[in-house]
């Protein structure tokens, strides 16, 4: 299957996925910033796509250290040069504390695996990503190069994207946060909220399961009107939820 480029040049953003994962890239203030390059696949796909402008890249950003998400983050950071942002707690992972690895759901993300066309090569890829980067697998982490920051605490603007907050969405993990743009209501969802067959599944898969009704109350609090998931077709409307 062949990238799928989603432009929304009204938000400034372009979605870059292959089957169900997502990568966003945000024109930042001081270039693009770049969320979630869960594959070196996906590394390769966003560097092509900027092509000249790859190197303007201000920084990369990981909603959560699970492989799908950060796996092609140290791929691109050697290509671009640019610096990996993570939650603190998720550099607690790389110092080696063991994450929870036992979800207590999972049959609730099942419609997500469907909704977007297979893509054989970008499976093969995560599947070897995890045995490099990010946490989940009975190996642990595997990271190359310079160690992520910890810099995305719940409050501060994203790196090199002022319009942006991060907001603590512990429930699918313990490290999850979610990007939330309030002038235009854009959420940036990682794997706090999924999507299938038109609707916001929140944390349809869930390794921090006391954490997850805060989380749940806290997003259907925002006022999002367009919701870019993790894994699952964005949705644009009055409200997402």
């Amino acid at each position: 299957m062949s990238l799928i480029v989603d432009h929304m040049p009204e938000l400034g953003i372009t979605r870059l996925s292959r089957w169900i994962f997502n990568c966003y890239v945000l024109e930042g203030d001081e270039g693009p910033v770049v969320v979630d390059p869960g594959t070196r696949r996906m590394a390769l796909d966003v560097a092509s796509y900027l092509g000249p402008r790859a190197a303007d890249v201000h920084a990369i950003v990981a909603t959560h250290g699970h492989t799908d998400h950060v796996g092609g983050a140290p791929t691109l950071s050697a290509m671009t040069g640019a610096t990996v942002h993570v939650a603190p707690k998720t550099l607690d992972y790389i110092a080696g504390e063991r994450p929870p690895s036992v979800p207590s759901s999972a049959l609730a993300f099942a419609p997500v695996l469907v909704g977007q066309p297979l893509d054989l090569d970008v499976l093969r890829s995560s599947a070897g990503d995890a045995l490099r980067a990010g946490y989940g697998t009975p190996l642990g982490w595997r990271w190359t190069g310079p160690a992520p920051l910890g810099t995305l605490t719940d409050g501060v603007t994203v790196p090199g994207a002022g319009a942006w907050t991060v907001h603590s969405a512990a429930g699918h993990t313990p490290d999850s946060v979610v990007l939330w743009n309030e002038e235009a209501g854009v959420l940036i969802a990682g794997d706090a909220v999924a999507t299938a067959r038109g609707r916001a599944l929140i944390a349809p898969i869930t390794f921090d399961a006391p954490a997850a009704p805060a989380t749940a109350a806290h997003l259907h609090a925002l006022p999002a009107r367009h919701l870019l998931p993790g894994h699952g077709l964005p949705l644009h409307r009055v409200s997402v939820w």
